[in-house]
Protein backbone atom coordinates (compact mmCIF):
# COMPACT_ATOMS: atom_id res chain seq x y z
CA UNK A 1 0.00 0.00 0.00
CA UNK A 2 1.08 3.38 -0.91
CA UNK A 3 1.63 5.59 2.26
CA UNK A 4 -0.43 8.84 2.37
CA UNK A 5 1.39 12.57 2.72
CA UNK A 6 0.52 14.15 5.82
CA UNK A 7 0.48 17.99 5.99
CA UNK A 8 1.37 18.48 9.90
CA UNK A 9 -0.81 21.67 10.96
CA UNK A 10 1.91 24.12 12.69
CA UNK A 11 -0.34 26.70 13.32
CA UNK A 12 3.00 28.59 14.08
CA UNK A 13 4.34 26.69 15.99
CA UNK A 14 7.95 24.90 15.60
CA UNK A 15 7.06 22.45 17.87
CA UNK A 16 4.11 20.42 17.27
CA UNK A 17 3.02 18.84 20.35
CA UNK A 18 -0.23 16.92 20.99
CA UNK A 19 -1.87 13.83 22.78
CA UNK A 20 -3.69 10.51 21.48
CA UNK A 21 -5.74 9.61 23.69
CA UNK A 22 -8.52 7.60 21.37
CA UNK A 23 -10.34 4.08 21.98
CA UNK A 24 -8.09 3.11 19.35
CA UNK A 25 -4.94 3.71 17.30
CA UNK A 26 -6.53 2.49 13.61
CA UNK A 27 -3.72 2.10 10.99
CA UNK A 28 -2.93 4.52 8.80
CA UNK A 29 0.64 4.37 7.02
CA UNK A 30 1.72 7.86 6.27
CA UNK A 31 4.99 10.01 6.05
CA UNK A 32 5.86 13.22 6.69
CA UNK A 33 8.83 15.85 6.33
CA UNK A 34 8.92 16.27 10.17
CA UNK A 35 11.23 14.37 12.60
CA UNK A 36 8.50 12.39 15.04
CA UNK A 37 9.47 11.57 18.45
CA UNK A 38 6.29 8.68 20.06
CA UNK A 39 5.74 7.68 23.61
CA UNK A 40 3.46 5.14 24.38
CA UNK A 41 1.63 5.66 27.36
CA UNK A 42 -0.32 2.96 27.32
CA UNK A 43 -1.31 0.98 24.81
CA UNK A 44 -0.85 -2.09 22.62
CA UNK A 45 -0.69 -3.22 19.06
CA UNK A 46 1.78 -3.68 16.41
CA UNK A 47 4.21 -0.60 14.97
CA UNK A 48 4.83 -0.24 11.32
CA UNK A 49 7.76 1.65 10.51
CA UNK A 50 9.15 1.58 6.91
CA UNK A 51 9.54 -2.66 6.04
CA UNK A 52 9.64 -3.28 10.14
CA UNK A 53 7.16 -5.05 11.73
CA UNK A 54 7.35 -5.45 15.70
CA UNK A 55 4.60 -5.50 18.38
CA UNK A 56 4.33 -2.30 20.80
CA UNK A 57 3.41 -1.67 24.76
CA UNK A 58 3.30 1.00 26.76
CA UNK A 59 6.30 3.32 27.50
CA UNK A 60 7.52 2.09 23.42
CA UNK A 61 9.85 5.36 22.59
CA UNK A 62 10.39 5.77 19.36
CA UNK A 63 12.09 8.30 17.04
CA UNK A 64 11.57 8.81 13.16
CA UNK A 65 13.25 10.55 10.10
CA UNK A 66 11.78 12.67 7.86
CA UNK A 67 9.56 10.98 5.03
CA UNK A 68 9.64 7.50 6.76
CA UNK A 69 6.22 5.83 6.56
CA UNK A 70 4.75 4.47 9.28
CA UNK A 71 1.78 3.41 11.34
CA UNK A 72 0.79 2.65 15.05
CA UNK A 73 -2.28 0.22 15.30
CA UNK A 74 -3.66 -0.89 18.57
CA UNK A 75 -4.88 -3.98 19.86
CA UNK A 76 -8.75 -4.08 21.06
CA UNK A 77 -9.02 -4.20 24.72
CA UNK A 78 -5.33 -4.29 25.56
CA UNK A 79 -4.75 -0.99 27.14
CA UNK A 80 -5.10 -0.84 30.96
CA UNK A 81 -7.52 2.16 30.94
CA UNK A 82 -9.56 0.14 28.17
CA UNK A 83 -8.37 3.65 25.88
CA UNK A 84 -5.48 3.91 24.32
CA UNK A 85 -2.56 6.95 24.67
CA UNK A 86 0.40 8.23 22.99
CA UNK A 87 2.23 11.77 23.29
CA UNK A 88 3.95 13.04 19.99
CA UNK A 89 6.30 15.45 18.93
CA UNK A 90 7.10 16.58 15.61
CA UNK A 91 9.81 19.03 14.30
CA UNK A 92 12.05 19.98 11.58
CA UNK A 93 15.60 20.17 11.95
CA UNK A 94 16.09 23.49 11.10
CA UNK A 95 13.38 24.91 13.72
CA UNK A 96 16.44 24.51 16.16
CA UNK A 97 18.50 26.80 13.63
CA UNK A 98 21.14 25.81 10.52
CA UNK A 99 24.41 25.60 12.87
CA UNK A 100 22.99 24.26 16.01
CA UNK A 101 23.72 20.65 15.56
CA UNK A 102 26.82 21.54 13.54
CA UNK A 103 28.52 22.48 17.34
CA UNK A 104 31.20 20.06 19.01
CA UNK A 105 28.26 19.80 21.62
CA UNK A 106 25.94 18.56 20.00
CA UNK A 107 27.46 16.16 17.67
CA UNK A 108 25.91 12.98 19.04
CA UNK A 109 22.19 14.37 18.87
CA UNK A 110 23.44 15.05 14.97
CA UNK A 111 24.10 11.84 14.27
CA UNK A 112 21.08 10.42 16.63
CA UNK A 113 19.04 12.21 14.30
CA UNK A 114 20.72 10.94 10.85
CA UNK A 115 20.25 7.29 12.16
CA UNK A 116 16.59 8.42 12.59
CA UNK A 117 15.95 7.87 8.77
CA UNK A 118 15.45 4.13 9.72
CA UNK A 119 13.49 4.72 12.43
CA UNK A 120 14.96 4.30 16.13
CA UNK A 121 13.49 2.28 18.96
CA UNK A 122 14.94 2.93 22.53
CA UNK A 123 15.72 -0.23 24.89
CA UNK A 124 14.13 -0.02 28.62
CA UNK A 125 16.93 1.80 30.34
CA UNK A 126 17.04 4.40 33.03
CA UNK A 127 17.79 7.17 30.39
CA UNK A 128 14.68 6.47 28.41
CA UNK A 129 12.64 6.11 31.40
CA UNK A 130 13.80 9.38 32.37
CA UNK A 131 13.29 10.53 28.97
CA UNK A 132 9.75 8.89 28.47
CA UNK A 133 8.63 10.56 32.18
CA UNK A 134 9.74 13.47 31.67
CA UNK A 135 8.27 13.59 27.59
CA UNK A 136 4.98 12.73 28.84
CA UNK A 137 4.21 15.82 30.59
CA UNK A 138 5.14 18.19 27.38
CA UNK A 139 1.36 18.41 26.59
CA UNK A 140 0.78 20.65 29.28
CA UNK A 141 3.87 22.40 29.04
CA UNK A 142 3.48 26.07 27.21
CA UNK A 143 5.55 26.28 23.52
CA UNK A 144 8.66 27.44 25.05
CA UNK A 145 8.89 24.78 27.40
CA UNK A 146 8.24 22.13 24.90
CA UNK A 147 10.93 23.23 22.20
CA UNK A 148 13.63 23.31 25.54
CA UNK A 149 12.29 20.29 26.81
CA UNK A 150 12.32 18.53 23.15
CA UNK A 151 15.90 19.35 22.44
CA UNK A 152 17.00 18.24 25.99
CA UNK A 153 15.08 14.62 25.00
CA UNK A 154 17.11 14.25 22.55
CA UNK A 155 20.56 15.27 24.22
CA UNK A 156 19.68 12.77 26.93
CA UNK A 157 18.39 10.02 23.79
CA UNK A 158 21.76 11.04 21.52
CA UNK A 159 23.66 9.50 24.97
CA UNK A 160 21.82 6.47 24.83
CA UNK A 161 23.63 3.32 23.42
CA UNK A 162 20.93 0.64 24.00
CA UNK A 163 19.20 1.15 20.55
CA UNK A 164 17.57 -0.65 17.67
CA UNK A 165 17.41 0.84 14.11
CA UNK A 166 14.21 -0.55 12.52
CA UNK A 167 13.70 -0.31 8.64
CA UNK A 168 16.00 -1.97 6.44
CA UNK A 169 16.68 0.96 4.42
CA UNK A 170 15.77 5.39 4.43
CA UNK A 171 12.99 6.49 2.27
CA UNK A 172 14.50 7.50 -0.72
CA UNK A 173 14.25 11.17 -2.21
CA UNK A 174 12.00 11.90 -4.57
CA UNK A 175 10.44 14.63 -6.17
CA UNK A 176 6.65 15.56 -5.07
CA UNK A 177 3.87 15.17 -7.00
CA UNK A 178 2.02 18.49 -8.49
CA UNK A 179 -0.94 16.87 -6.12
CA UNK A 180 1.52 17.36 -3.22
CA UNK A 181 2.44 20.96 -4.18
CA UNK A 182 -1.09 22.21 -4.68
CA UNK A 183 -2.25 20.51 -0.69
CA UNK A 184 0.74 22.15 0.15
CA UNK A 185 0.06 25.87 -0.96
CA UNK A 186 -3.70 24.93 -0.13
CA UNK A 187 -2.98 23.71 3.53
CA UNK A 188 -0.37 27.45 3.40
CA UNK A 189 -3.81 29.12 2.74
CA UNK A 190 -5.36 27.58 5.57
CA UNK A 191 -3.05 27.85 7.56
CA UNK A 192 -3.04 32.07 7.36
CA UNK A 193 -6.67 32.28 7.59
CA UNK A 194 -8.28 29.47 9.78
CA UNK A 195 -9.42 32.20 11.74
CA UNK A 196 -11.71 33.52 9.48
CA UNK A 197 -15.31 32.00 8.03
CA UNK A 198 -13.90 29.61 4.91
CA UNK A 199 -15.94 29.82 1.58
CA UNK A 200 -14.74 26.32 -0.02
CA UNK A 201 -16.09 27.31 -2.97
CA UNK A 202 -14.07 30.26 -3.41
CA UNK A 203 -11.49 27.95 -2.08
CA UNK A 204 -12.38 25.94 -4.88
CA UNK A 205 -12.01 28.53 -7.60
CA UNK A 206 -8.77 30.08 -6.06
CA UNK A 207 -6.80 26.53 -7.04
CA UNK A 208 -8.93 25.93 -10.19
CA UNK A 209 -10.55 22.86 -9.05
CA UNK A 210 -13.67 21.86 -8.49
CA UNK A 211 -15.33 21.60 -4.80
CA UNK A 212 -15.50 17.33 -4.77
CA UNK A 213 -12.02 16.71 -6.19
CA UNK A 214 -10.55 19.58 -3.97
CA UNK A 215 -12.05 17.38 -0.98
CA UNK A 216 -11.12 13.99 -2.17
CA UNK A 217 -7.61 14.92 -2.97
CA UNK A 218 -7.21 16.48 0.31
CA UNK A 219 -8.53 13.89 2.04
CA UNK A 220 -6.17 11.07 -0.37
CA UNK A 221 -2.94 13.21 0.34
CA UNK A 222 -3.68 14.20 4.02
CA UNK A 223 -5.59 11.43 5.59
CA UNK A 224 -8.13 14.03 6.97
CA UNK A 225 -10.98 16.08 5.38
CA UNK A 226 -10.36 19.78 5.01
CA UNK A 227 -12.70 20.87 8.10
CA UNK A 228 -10.55 18.87 10.14
CA UNK A 229 -7.42 19.84 9.12
CA UNK A 230 -9.03 23.38 10.06
CA UNK A 231 -10.26 22.09 13.36
CA UNK A 232 -6.35 20.36 14.54
CA UNK A 233 -5.11 24.26 13.18
CA UNK A 234 -7.68 26.07 15.60
CA UNK A 235 -7.39 24.03 18.30
CA UNK A 236 -3.66 23.97 18.45
CA UNK A 237 -3.99 28.22 18.33
CA UNK A 238 -6.45 28.12 21.09
CA UNK A 239 -4.35 25.89 23.43
CA UNK A 240 -1.49 28.63 22.93
CA UNK A 241 -3.53 31.15 23.56
CA UNK A 242 -5.35 29.46 27.01
CA UNK A 243 -1.93 28.63 28.14
CA UNK A 244 -0.13 32.02 27.17
CA UNK A 245 -2.79 34.94 28.19
CA UNK A 246 -5.91 35.42 30.11
CA UNK A 247 -8.04 35.78 28.20
CA UNK A 248 -11.49 34.59 28.81
CA UNK A 249 -12.48 31.63 26.64
CA UNK A 250 -15.27 33.14 24.56
CA UNK A 251 -12.95 35.77 22.93
CA UNK A 252 -10.67 33.07 22.19
CA UNK A 253 -12.98 31.14 20.71
CA UNK A 254 -14.27 33.41 18.22
CA UNK A 255 -10.53 34.47 17.96
CA UNK A 256 -9.60 31.24 16.37
CA UNK A 257 -12.63 31.02 14.21
CA UNK A 258 -15.34 29.10 16.03
CA UNK A 259 -18.62 31.04 15.87
CA UNK A 260 -20.28 29.32 19.27
CA UNK A 261 -18.19 28.28 22.18
CA UNK A 262 -19.96 24.92 22.30
CA UNK A 263 -19.04 23.28 19.17
CA UNK A 264 -15.34 24.90 20.00
CA UNK A 265 -15.77 23.03 23.52
CA UNK A 266 -16.45 19.68 21.86
CA UNK A 267 -14.19 20.24 19.51
CA UNK A 268 -11.57 20.78 21.54
CA UNK A 269 -12.29 18.23 23.95
CA UNK A 270 -12.24 15.74 20.68
CA UNK A 271 -8.65 16.57 19.96
CA UNK A 272 -7.24 17.27 22.83
CA UNK A 273 -9.17 14.88 25.14
CA UNK A 274 -9.84 17.55 27.89
CA UNK A 275 -12.32 20.75 27.50
CA UNK A 276 -10.39 24.38 27.28
CA UNK A 277 -11.75 25.13 30.95
CA UNK A 278 -10.19 21.84 32.10
CA UNK A 279 -6.38 22.64 30.06
CA UNK A 280 -6.49 26.04 31.48
CA UNK A 281 -6.77 25.19 35.11
CA UNK A 282 -4.53 21.73 34.47
CA UNK A 283 -1.75 24.25 33.41
CA UNK A 284 -2.48 27.01 35.99
CA UNK A 285 -2.12 23.92 38.90
CA UNK A 286 1.40 22.66 36.68
CA UNK A 287 2.29 26.30 36.95
CA UNK A 288 1.71 27.03 40.36
CA UNK A 289 3.39 22.67 41.76
CA UNK A 290 6.62 23.66 39.90
CA UNK A 291 6.34 27.38 41.55
CA UNK A 292 6.08 26.04 45.16
CA UNK A 293 2.02 26.84 44.99
CA UNK A 294 2.80 30.54 43.89
CA UNK A 295 0.44 31.30 40.95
Amino acid sequence: MKPSFEKVATAGSSVVVFERNDSSFPFHWHYHPEFELTLIVDSHGQRLVGDSIEEYSAGDLVLLGPNLPHSWRSFSNKSKSGGHRAVVAQFRKECFGEKLFKTPELHEVNRLLDQAARGIAFGDTAARRKVASDFAKLPDMPPAKQFVALLSALVELAGERQYRTLSSKAPQAASRPSSSRCIDRLCEYLEMHYCQQIDFAALSARFNINHASLCRLFKRMTGKTMTEYINELRVAAATQLLIDTDEALMNICFQVGYGNYSHFSRQFKRLKGRTPRMLRKEFSCFVASRSGGRA
